[in-house]
């Protein structure tokens, strides 16, 4: 079961983000949020302690007065006001108009009002409605001042994270345990699946293939485990923070080639550990890793949009994130700092040709002396079962 938040760790959050709006000379932050996986769900999670299945949101947060809350659900309404992080929550479905009026009526019709979410989450709709109802009102985007505030983990987060690990090797032990030729992947999926659910999972999203290049949701097909078997879980903990984990299952000897490049890899990983400290940032560890995969006689192809790193905390994507396509994977390459929590999996196009690649995912935390390894000794090498 992972620590439970408190009062003090909200009052600690919003110290944080106002310290960041008072830098930005903002008067309010408005948060847009949605029950959505990937992205937006974390900022509401963030700031009332209650995990949002469904439903859209518009979390107002003053310079000096309590936060309110305008969300498109009466009934969660009530049960996010009852965590007791945020009091004052309304339900409506039409968010915007309800959430001008409440500013209206707390005297927040002029200055400057940063909005996070901006760009992924709030509706152009809703942002056209907030401007015509608080005309003097200077709306900006606060996109980066939310993330870069939720990217540095607090150490009760940190807690959590871990927690969430050894609760994500157990359901993947798990699977490993019953793993065998004839029974379904649906099956099998449910074995580990049950494990991380009893474990106070809230989300789970998983992936299995044994098929190069064909790794999908599990099918109601029998596994036939004569090459390897790859099981990827993406687990939403307790807490709203997410893990990725992968176990590469072989049931032959691995060739030569993967061998190797499982070696380089992981000669790779370890010194990008060493060297993600605070001030370095991601693009200096994207080098790192293709230095090491051509020193060791790899030569690379056309760079990818796959994520190299990305920030990884109550949403299962989060920035920074970086991927060697250029520009489009440099966009938040921000400095590095210590608390930063990242899921690590690299990936390149290489020649020699290998079929099966690595499959290494892990989250590291960014330390003062290096990257810590969240996965706490959980090994990526290549499973050969016999």
């Amino acid at each position: 079961m992972s620590l439970q938040a408190t009062l003090s760790e909200r009052d600690q959050r919003l110290l944080r983000t106002r310290a960041a709006m008072r830098d930005a000379g903002l008067d309010a932050l408005l948060v847009a949020g949605k029950g959505h996986w990937w992205t937006g769900r974390g900022y509401l999670r963030y700031f009332t302690d209650f995990h949002l299945w469904g439903h859209d949101g518009l979390l107002c947060i003053p310079s000096d007065d309590e936060p309110f809350l305008v969300l498109s659900s009466y009934a969660v309404a009530e049960k996010i006001a009852a965590r007791g992080w945020v009091t004052e929550c309304d339900g409506d479905v039409y968010l915007a108009p309800r959430m001008a009026e409440k500013m209206h009526a707390k005297g927040l019709v002029a200055g400057k009002v940063g909005i996070a979410g901006l760009r992924h989450i709030l509706s152009v709709g809703n942002y056209e409605i907030l401007r015509e109802a608080l005309p003097a009102v200077d709306f900006v985007s606060a996109d980066d001042l939310l993330d870069q505030v939720r990217a540095v983990r607090s150490p009760l987060e940190i807690s959590q994270i871990s927690d969430l690990w050894t609760l994500s090797k157990t359901a993947m032990e798990r699977f490993v345990a019953v793993l065998e030729a004839g029974r379904s992947q649906r099956e099998l999926a449910a074995e580990a699946s049950r494990v991380a659910l009893a474990g106070g999972a809230r989300d789970i999203l998983v992936f299995m293939g044994e098929t190069p290049g064909d790794v999908n949701p599990p099918l109601d097909c029998p596994v036939r485990c004569d090459d390897i078997v790859r099981f990827h879980m993406e687990i939403c903990g307790e807490s709203g923070h997410w893990s990725e984990i992968t176990v590469n299952c072989a049931y032959r000897t691995p060739t030569d080639l993967e061998i190797r490049l499982m070696e380089s890899e992981l000669v790779a990983f370890a010194a990008i550990c060493r060297q993600a400290k605070p001030g370095v940032r991601l693009s200096e560890l994207a080098k790192t890793f293709a230095a090491t995969m051509v020193d060791h006689g790899w030569k690379l192809g056309e760079p990818t949009v796959a994520f190299d790193f990305h920030g990884q905390g109550m949403d299962t994507i989060e920035r920074p994130w970086h991927a060697a396509q250029t520009p489009w994977g440099q966009s938040q390459d921000w400095v590095l700092q210590a608390g930063m929590t990242f899921s690590y999996h690299p990936k390149r196009r290489v020649t020699p040709s290998v079929a099966w690649g690595t499959g290494i995912n892990e989250d590291i935390l960014i330390t003062e002396t290096g990257a810590m390894r969240l996965g706490n000794g959980w090994d990526h090498r290549w499973r050969v079962i016999r």
